[in-house]
């Protein structure tokens, strides 16, 4: 019991870490493209849509080194359930996002869709036993990841309210630099103490590490798309607010998971599998709706949430 109480103070901290080390990384950035006068709209969307998967990255990493994909995997989805769910639903509620949906957005959207339906192709290899389907479906996500990037870096842009720059801080470009170097060393490090103990407890407790990964771990990896992006609406931009969340989703989906089936073979508990994804297909197909439709209405935000908390309490 002992042992139990420490490796959860031990994860709550480490997540913590995570969260706060992310949020700086993430709002640098911000500041360094700002400051370079990077197309807001272009850069805006990948960089920072990359950035804020860095918790999911490092904690990728550390769970192939060690074995334990499955926290990786349940990670993954569950992120990306909190993301949409949990980070737009409470966007949506909070802030006007009736009108937010450019075609940058809802294309984005489809990819988003797309590429969570090809995780389904990992049921049928686990079911089949067919291990070495795995790589093939990492290098289809990889593929996908590029593709997407292409698609967003294409010289479209979204509407006029997300062209306004916003001010920086008087910080010479190499104390911004030191920062960001800072903060993701800290995430590397809380990222892999997070995994430690999740592992831990879910050896004490008997419980599959994906489940673990997709309760705990993913809502501390998701802590840095709320900080930001509820601070983007509050400053008037959903759209790259909710651009951050779409596009980190993708990563995620593609360029984490694809990474992950090429270093490791995919095999984790087929039934937690099977219940975390159908959650993500819900949660991703009602977005695609509320997008395709104009944008979200604080009725629609509720929603979201209310997914989420169901998403919680089923799992």
């Amino acid at each position: 019991m002992f042992n139990l109480v420490i490796q959860g103070v031990l994860s709550a901290v480490s997540l913590a870490a995570l969260a706060v080390a992310s949020h700086f990384a993430i709002k640098s950035i911000e500041e360094l493209i700002d400051l370079t006068g990077l197309g807001e709209a272009s850069a805006g969307f990948v960089i920072l849509s990359v950035m804020t998967s860095i918790p999911e990255m490092t904690v990728a990493v550390f769970s192939v080194l060690q074995g334990t994909i499955g926290i990786t995997v349940g990670d993954i989805m569950g992120s990306n359930v909190a993301n949409v769910g949990l980070v737009i639903g409470i966007m949506a509620i909070i802030g006007p996002l009736e009108a937010c949906c450019t075609d940058l957005l809802t294309e984005m959207v489809d990819i988003l869709f797309l590429s969570s339906l090809i995780p389904l192709l990992l049921v049928v290899s686990q079911a089949a036993r067919m291990r070495a389907l795995s790589p093939l479906v990492g290098a289809a996500l990889l593929a996908l990841f590029i593709f997407s990037v292409y698609r967003m870096t294409r010289g479209r842009s979204p509407a006029s309210a997300d062209k306004q720059k916003t001010t920086t801080d008087a910080r010479s470009k190499r104390s911004i630099a030191a920062t960001i170097v800072l903060a993701i060393a800290v995430v590397v490090v809380a990222a892999q103490f997070a995994v430690y103990s999740a592992s831990n407890i879910a050896g004490i407790l008997g419980v599959p590490s994906i489940l673990i990964g997709a309760k705990i771990v993913a809502v501390g990896t998701s802590l840095p798309e709320l900080a930001l992006n509820v601070t983007a609406v509050r400053r008037g931009r959903p759209r790259l607010a909710i651009g951050d969340s779409i596009g980190s989703n993708l990563t995620n989906l593609t360029l984490v998971l694809g990474l992950v089936l090429l270093a490791s073979p995919f095999a984790v508990d087929l039934t937690i599998f099977a219940e975390t994804l159908p959650f993500l297909l819900i949660t991703t197909l009602l977005l695609w709706r509320f997008l395709t439709r104009g944008g979200i209405s604080k009725v629609g935000g509720i929603l979201l949430v209310m997914s989420y908390v169901l998403f919680q309490a089923v799992l």
